[in-house]
């Protein structure tokens, strides 16, 4: 045999054992894809207990939508209940990193996939069970001509980008932090 059908030959044999090491993650990779994913469940029902109300009144002199004026200092309220959001995500993101890589034997680009898009819908989750949460907990009560309190809103759906980030970053640099070549996971 010569060496460039050694060298062809040592190319397929790390293909196929690359192709072994990708079949062996899918399943890990799913797991924690719905692992992850289930998280919002219980992080949208945080957010919705903790994101603050805006107190308003309806007035005839309000310009606003529904003729209502939030009362002096409420207006505020409204970037509270998104930076809420925001911090809960990437603090999320960030354990949900830090978890993976503590937990699984198996590690690697399919698992930090898998690991960002579960967390980019445990983020939409969130951000839909804690709105429906919230709107049922506050009921419109504009009609009454009494001050009442606006339920919390997210007024952009970007803020469910944070907590994927926060995941990416803390599962890279733990990852760049490794020094080996098997990410310490014992499996090679």
């Amino acid at each position: 045999m010569t060496r460039s059908q050694a060298d062809v030959l040592a190319v397929a044999r790390a293909g196929w054992l690359a192709q072994c090491s990708v079949r062996a993650d899918v399943v890990p990779a799913l797991g924690v894809l719905c692992a992850v994913a289930v998280l919002g469940l219980p992080l949208g029902a945080l957010w919705s207990w903790l994101a603050p109300t805006e107190f308003v009144m309806r007035s005839a002199l309000a310009a606003t939508p529904g003729g209502v004026l939030p009362f002096v200092g409420q207006t505020e309220h409204r970037f509270d209940d998104m930076a809420t959001f925001v911090l809960l995500g990437l603090a999320a993101g960030v354990l949900t990193g830090v978890a993976l890589w503590l937990l699984r034997r198996r590690r690697g680009p399919l698992v930090l996939l898998a690991a960002v898009l579960g967390s980019l819908i445990a983020a939409w989750l969130a951000m839909r069970i804690g709105l429906w949460l919230v709107a049922a907990r506050y009921p419109d009560l504009a009609s009454t001509g009494a001050p009442f309190p606006r339920p919390p809103v997210l007024e952009s759906a970007w803020v469910i980008i944070t907590q994927p980030f926060g995941v990416a970053v803390t599962y890279c640099i733990t990852t760049a932090w490794n020094g080996t070549d098997d990410l310490s996971s014992g499996s090679a």
